[in-house]
């Protein structure tokens, strides 16, 4: 659920910065909504705002927890889209960034164009 709500408050943010809102008021708005998740009230605040992207947990421990999910629940044959998405998008966020703070991912998204991640 982290990894999910780290991607999708990335490209909320990201959206509203294109149109002009500055990511502390996206974040006002989100965080007194049904929006709002520990990417929103903790670390978009406190480790993407600040720039530090220090929350301590690598980007790929994150993967290897997605993917870990990810492929028990195939075997399982639990319902698994957001699985596949996640997995495809944290494996190749790790491939692309060794050594990264699982907040970071922000950066990955932020820098992919045209919806397409590398």
């Amino acid at each position: 659920l982290s990894a999910t709500a780290m991607a999708a408050t990335s490209e909320a943010i990201q959206f509203g910065l294109s149109h002009g809102v500055n990511m502390e008021t996206i974040l006002d708005v989100v965080n007194v909504s049904t929006g709002r998740n520990t990417a929103t009230a903790d670390k978009f605040p406190n480790r993407v705002a600040t720039e530090t992207f220090d929350a301590g947990f690598a980007l790929a421990l994150m993967t290897k927890d997605v993917t870990l999910y990810f492929n028990e629940a195939s075997k399982s044959g639990a319902t698994n889209c957001l699985g596949a998405t996640m997995t495809g998008l944290w494996s190749a966020a790790n491939a692309t960034m060794p050594g990264a703070d699982f907040t970071e991912i922000y950066k990955y998204l932020r820098d992919c164009s045209d919806g397409e991640v590398t």
